[in-house]
């Protein structure tokens, strides 16, 4: 696959759109060549006993070849496996629903969500995203 991956931990939630956007530029004023589109990986959550919240995320996007810079991370794959999937067609407003009806569906058939979803950002242009949305899950070893 070639991941070339940003990771950004500690990150406060209002400069996330932010440091998104300077992973394209980066990726676009370096002239690497990208091929799919671009994958997000939300790993986590912070609560700071202030009431801050921070996340840890992933950014990645396939290049061609092995690349390897400073303060990027480098992953021949990424592979989440045994994933809840969506498919969402809509405006950034209602992305949030996404988030919402999954957990609905996870808890409603007893499913272990492991914390991770990623996102890859099929298209985007002013208001309107497509997305395909993979949250992994817990194998359920089940035996009658």
């Amino acid at each position: 696959m070639n991941a070339f991956t940003k990771e950004l931990r500690g990150l406060s939630f209002e400069h996330l759109d932010e440091e998104i956007q300077k992973f394209i530029n980066f990726l676009e004023v370096s002239n690497i060549q990208t091929k799919g589109p671009l994958v997000t990986r939300m790993i986590g959550t912070t609560i700071h006993e202030d009431g801050e919240i921070t996340l840890d995320y992933n950014i990645y996007v396939q290049t061609v070849r092995e690349l390897r810079l400073d303060g990027f991370a480098f992953y021949p794959e990424v592979v989440a496996e045994n994933c809840l999937y969506t498919h969402f067609e809509g405006t950034q407003e209602e992305f949030g629903f996404v988030e919402n009806k999954m957990s609905l569906y996870i808890w409603e058939n007893d499913l272990i969500e492991l914390g991770d979803v990623f996102t890859v950002h099929l298209e985007q242009r002013e208001n309107w995203l497509v997305a395909d949305v993979f949250k992994p899950l817990e194998k359920m070893n089940e035996t009658l």
